[in-house]
This record gives structure tokens, C-alpha cells and sequence, in this order.
């Protein structure tokens, strides 16, 4: 559960919300905000608490000039959860664990913000028990860590998030994309294509045992989560070799797709630090 003083993520947007709730984002409309959007006759913003002595002092015709400032504006905030087979996954860390301190920790933040958060979750198809609609919800951290608490991932793929696609606002809006992306290259082509609209992180969840923690020598079971086989190996240095720089090709593979379609993977290699995404921010603006 949430306690007080929970960690929470400062994200930033490049862009101007278009939406006219306030919040804490550069907004486009005229408002009660703090970035100057022009200087304007007092006849058509009424308001003399906003009075600019100098503009006023500097017109030939006498005319009375007021600051006119644009208003900060909300944004909708969601998160599109992969809860396929493989985020069963428990090596260093459990994969599925970590998605939910992830989606708990941007819910939680989204309502500081005063930000509308909202979920889709799926495997080959939207599970609505773990869907949350969009809105200013400051119970929406507890309901998803009850949900998320008695589910087990499931499903071969995660292609059912193209479902919730539709689903999202026809304005831009801030979108999480939460998986490990052990996803053919189509379908991470066709889910990222289909978010263009949108300001997409993807969030790579990668645990170290996958790669860093391969033993030198050994017998080892390795086990496809979606697909149910297994076989057995026997692990050497030459074949640690080879995983590794397989791993190295699928991580080159993903920085290449997200590059294609102009987004940055924010990659959660260890743990999560709410202070790194909050950075990862920082350094796109």
C-alpha cells in the first residue's frame, strides 16, 4: 500500500497540453498560469491587477495594457501494461512485481499533479479487470495495488494492447508502455505505430539474470514462459558468449525500433528508481 512520503516521478512534456482543466503543465490557452502569453489592452482582459506600467507608459495613445499569461494546464497520463507470460518472470527481481511498484508510483504521481491517470493491461487480449479509465483519482494507486496483487500474467503475447489504442483520448496524451518487449519485431513495430499520436515512453523491464548472471559452466533449464517448452543445456563459457551477445543484439534491435518511430526506452536494468525516471526526463528537455 501507499504510504505517506511515497516517492513520486516529475515528468515533463514538451508539448502543450490543448486540454482546458488546470494543472501543472505549460498549458495553450489564455489563463491564470505564470508564463507571459502577451500584453493585451485593459479593455480586453479586464483585470488591473495585471497592469503593466511600463507598456502603458510607452503608448502614444494613453491606452491602459495588462499581462495576459497562459493558463497551466492537466494532461491524461496512462499506462499500457504487457502482463503476458514472460512478465511472470522472477530472476533477480519479479518482473510483474516491479511493473506494479511502477504503475502505483506514475498513478500516485499523475494525482500530485492533478493529472487524469488511467490503465489498460493485456496479453493477446485487454484484461478489463486491470483497466482503470482516465480521471483525477487519488485511490487509483490502492485500487491497482489490490488488483495487481491477485493476478498472474498469462497470454503469448502482448498484442491485445492494440486494443486499448482506440481507447485513448484523440488528444495527445502521456503514455507509459510497461513491458520487457520479449516481443517479435512486427508486433513492437505495430504497437509503437500505433501510439504515434501519443508521447510514448517505453519501459523496458530487463532482469540481470537474463544476461548478466549466466554462469560460466553448469546445467541449466531454460524455460519459454509464453510458449510452455523447455529443454535442458549445458552451459560453458563459448554459450554464455553467444546468449550474451544475442541479448546485445535484441537490446540494439529495440533502441533501433524506438528510434524509428522518434521515442527514447527508459531501461529498468536493476530496480526502480523513481529519481532516475524523473531524470530521464530532465535530460529530453
Amino acid at each position: 500500500m501507499i504510504q505517506p512520503g511515497f516517492a513520486t516521478v516529475d515528468y515533463l512534456v514538451q508539448w502543450k497540453p490543448g486540454g482546458v482543466l488546470p494543472g501543472s503543465h505549460r498549458g495553450a490557452h489564455a489563463g491564470s498560469g505564470h508564463e507571459l502569453r502577451a500584453l493585451v489592452p485593459l479593455n480586453d482582459h479586464p483585470d488591473p491587477r495585471r497592469l503593466d506600467l511600463r507598456a502603458t507608459l510607452r503608448d502614444p495613445y494613453q491606452r491602459l495594457w495588462v499581462r495576459d499569461f497562459k493558463q497551466n494546464s492537466a494532461l491524461k497520463v496512462y499506462v499500457l501494461a504487457d502482463v503476458s507470460a514472460s512478465m511472470a518472470y522472477r530472476g533477480r527481481y519479479d518482473k510483474f512485481e516491479l511493473m506494479r511498484r511502477i504503475t502505483m508510483t506514475l498513478a500516485h504521481s499523475a494525482w500530485r499533479s492533478g493529472d487524469r491517470f488511467g490503465m489498460f493491461a493485456a496479453d493477446e487480449q485487454l484484461r478489463p479487470e486491470l483497466s482503470l479509465p482516465a480521471r483525477i483519482n487519488k485511490g487509483a494507486a490502492q485500487w491497482l495495488d489490490r488488483r495487481m496483487s491477485g493476478f498472474q500474467p498469462r497470454g503469448r503475447s502482448a498484442l491485445g494492447l492494440l486494443q486499448a489504442v482506440p481507447q485513448l483520448p484523440g488528444k495527445r496524451a502521456l503514455v507509459f508502455l510497461i513491458s520487457d518487449f520479449c516481443w517479435p519485431e512486427a508486433d513492437t513495430r505495430a504497437i509503437l505505430r500505433a501510439l504515434t499520436h501519443h508521447e510514448v515512453v517505453p519501459v523496458v523491464l530487463w532482469d540481470p539474470a537474463e544476461d548478466r548472471d549466466i554462469p560460466r559452466w553448469g546445467i541449466a533449464r531454460l524455460h519459454d514462459s509464453e510458449t510452455g517448452q523447455s529443454r535442458f543445456v549445458f552451459l560453458r563459457p563459448a554459450l554464455r558468449d553467444k546468449l550474451r551477445d544475442a541479448w546485445r543484439v535484441r537490446r540494439d534491435d529495440l533502441l533501433r525500433l524506438c528510434r524509428e518511430a522518434g521515442r527514447r526506452p527508459f531501461f529498468v536494468l536493476d530496480d526502480f528508481d523513481p529519481a532516475q525516471l524523473t531524470r530521464y526526463f530532465l535530460e529530453a528537455a
